[in-house]
């Protein structure tokens, strides 16, 4: 009788064991697959006004020095790209809105890095505290105030660089909507290279409130952000003059990556990781980040090719953000 009691309490033991094993291994079973995404670098055709919305108050010496110092990583972008340009200066003092600064440069221009830096060094540091970006980008993007820069039949892209926010009392509805109309059925986009939510920002090269009203029109009309309290200057310019010349620098994986599987190619040259003229992943975005001379060309084919899991908890296979 007792043996009879041991051997049923044993195969109790044994499948509440069993039991357990069985759950956890749909809980925590993983299934191996294969993925290969692929993308097509877009080709830009059209014509594109850049217009750079200077902040040229007093507090803005630090920021301006720093864009003079790092120029041509903008300019030589623009230059490596087969696009038709007209690159513009402008700045948010309320007393120059019909001001250019500088000359109007295009792709043909010779010494793009000087006669941006020449411009920039126009703009000074000596415009009112009360900053008018949105009034200036309007009036830079239109024909009317430009004719020798805006083209109604060329895209527009906005860069603002300012330490502070809009202060007009133009909303960003109102705002966009005068730039669409400068622009009719052309693209307009507002990249914002501002101070940081919520709080602003501080950093050895610059100090900024919160670029609120920017930050909301460049979300609105499909633009880039950058702080401009950022340490790389390069890497950032780099970034926004992609923007401007149309070409995506990331792309969203289908699914979770294992990294130690991930094979990217362009037009079937196989690109390595590293984070000067490679790829890196961004665990943030699920995506690809390519960067210097490893960013797709305008039609360019892009592919990813790597081994994902699925399932439950994932075992230490490789994945890894970053």
């Amino acid at each position: 009788m007792w043996y009879a009691r041991q051997r049923e309490l044993k195969m109790r033991k044994w499948a509440l064991v069993l039991n357990l094993c069985m759950v956890s291994c749909v809980d925590y079973g993983v299934t191996r697959s294969q993925r290969l995404d692929a993308w097509t670098q877009p080709e830009r055709d059209d014509p594109v006004d850049i217009l750079w919305v200077l902040d040229n108050s007093a507090s803005m010496s630090e920021e301006h020095a720093s864009l003079l110092d790092h120029a041509a990583a903008f300019t030589d972008t623009l230059a490596s790209a087969e696009l038709e340009f007209r690159l513009g200066v402008v700045v948010t003092d309320p007393a120059d809105l019909g001001d250019q600064k500088g000359d109007t440069m295009n792709e043909s221009t010779a010494g793009l890095t000087d006669s941006f830096r020449a411009a920039v060094t126009d703009a000074g540091v000596h415009g009112s505290r009360e900053e008018a970006g949105f009034e200036a980008a309007a009036a830079g993007a239109s024909s009317l105030v430009y004719p020798d820069f805006a083209r109604e039949n060329a895209n527009l892209e906005v860069i603002v660089y300012s330490d502070e926010d809009d202060q007009t009392d133009i909303d960003v509805a109102d705002f966009l909507g005068e730039l669409e109309l400068t622009r009719p059925g052309m693209v307009a986009h507002v990249n914002a290279i501002v101070g940081d939510e919520p709080a602003g920002c501080a950093s050895p090269l610059a100090a900024a409130d919160p670029g609120t009203k920017y930050i909301a029109a460049k979300t609105a009309s499909g633009g880039v952000r950058e702080s401009i309290c950022g340490n790389d200057i390069d890497a950032m310019l780099e970034r926004v003059a992609n923007q401007a010349i149309g070409l995506n620098t990331t792309f969203l994986l289908t699914d979770l990556p294992l990294l130690n599987t991930l094979v990217v190619k362009i037009d079937d040259a196989e690109i390595p990781r590293r984070d000067e003229d490679g790829w890196r992943y961004d665990g943030r975005l699920n995506a690809l980040v390519f960067a210097g001379w490893a960013i797709p060309r305008p039609g360019a084919k892009v592919t990813a090719s790597y081994f994902n899991w699925t399932g439950g908890a994932l075992p230490d296979t490789g994945f890894a953000e970053e």
